[in-house]
């Protein structure tokens, strides 16, 4: 709500400008008669206007309405005759009556205070507009550092990326080289299955060899016609005949003693025999006898002459055959094996052994 003295002021001063309409005029005469004042009095008026002003120095600023009003009235009045305010006097005709001096107070008064508004208008406007611009320049200080966070941290997030990426080539290149060295390896076993698959053919083949020479062994033979073939060995020149021994070792000796007879063989033949007497029978489901050839190439080569069996007790005569081709005859041996004999003796059941003399 208007105050009324404030609404005083305004009409007072429109009135001094000539602006007032038919409605402002009979509100001023409602004030005027309120507060005893005669409206076409000058003196009453000037004097009321200037105690308003005197009142009002002491108190708040002229409110904002009435400010808005002065300054809008002064700017028509300027506007609609811009040497009014400067020269009016100098060229106005003279008036009826002199300018009563109150009249000239209110006007400097009047455009003071609209001055002073303008000037105060233009000011805060101008504080408004600073504070925004210092508002906007903060928030897009706040945007540039919040971005320069983001480009910090999409940074790190690059950096571990390419940490990442580095490691799993790494990983890649070490599952490729174990990947290659695992194909290697699966060519060299391959390969070595395959010559193990070979070497267990080869061994097939030599045990079939062997279980025939076992079951031609096994077989039941004439012993005059091995006898009579024994006599015709000893016939062929270079045929040698080396007497049985038992097979002792220094600290062991042999397992079976009292075992009497020889061996006759020729070496360019590779062809001989075996004779026994007192070798005692076995039973081939738990043991056999096996011969062994050993020629110049010494004891680590010793070659397998075959397996037999004593089936009585009196003369045994056995014919040797290698599994291998031998040369010079330097030792035969015979020692009791499992059934089916072995490649490679233990010699812990020894039984006889001729060895070849020195001039044989």
């Amino acid at each position: 709500m208007i105050d009324p003295m404030s609404r005083l002021h305004e009409l007072l001063a429109d009135a001094q400008l000539d602006q007032l309409t038919p409605e402002d005029r009979a509100e001023l005469e409602s004030l005027c008669a309120h507060h005893n004042i005669d409206p076409d009095d000058d003196n009453a008026l000037g004097e009321l206007i200037l105690a308003l002003d005197e009142s009002d120095q002491d108190q708040t600023p002229i409110p904002t309405h009435l400010a808005r009003s002065i300054e809008s009235r002064g700017r028509a009045i300027v506007a609609k005759d811009p040497d009014r305010a400067v020269v009016a006097a100098s060229i106005a005709p003279e008036p009826k009556r002199p300018i009563a001096p109150w009249l000239l107070t209110a006007a400097c008064i009047l455009i003071a205070l609209a001055i002073g508004i303008y000037a105060s208008t233009q000011i805060n406007q101008r504080d408004k507009a600073l504070d925004a611009r210092i508002a906007e320049i903060a928030q897009l200080e706040e945007r540039i550092n919040t971005n320069t966070r983001i480009i910090e941290q999409a940074k790190l997030a690059q950096a571990d990326l390419e940490n990442q990426l580095d490691i799993e080539h790494a990983e890649r290149l070490e599952i490729a080289q174990r990947l290659a060295e695992a194909t290697s390896d699966l060519e060299s076993y391959q390969q070595r299955l395959a010559n193990a698959n070979a070497d267990l053919n080869a061994t097939q083949d030599e045990l079939d060899q062997a279980r025939l020479a076992i079951a031609k062994y096994e077989a039941p033979q004439d012993p005059e016609f091995l006898a009579q073939n024994r006599r015709k060995l000893l016939e062929v020149p270079d045929t040698i005949r080396v007497a049985w021994q038992p097979f002792d070792l220094p600290d062991s000796p042999a397992q079976l003693a009292g075992i009497q007879g020889d061996v006759v063989w020729n070496d360019e033949l590779e062809t001989g025999y075996l004779r026994f007497v007192g070798l005692p029978v076995n039973d081939p489901s738990k043991e056999q006898y096996q011969v062994w050839v050993i020629d110049e190439r010494g004891m680590e080569q010793k070659v397998s002459g075959g397996v037999f069996n004593a089936s009585n007790e009196g003369e045994v005569i056995v014919p040797i055959d290698p599994a291998i081709d031998v040369g010079r005859v330097a030792v035969f041996a015979i020692t009791v094996e499992n059934p089916g004999g072995t490649w490679v003796p233990d010699l812990s059941k020894r039984v006889v052994v001729a060895p070849r003399p020195a001039d044989g």
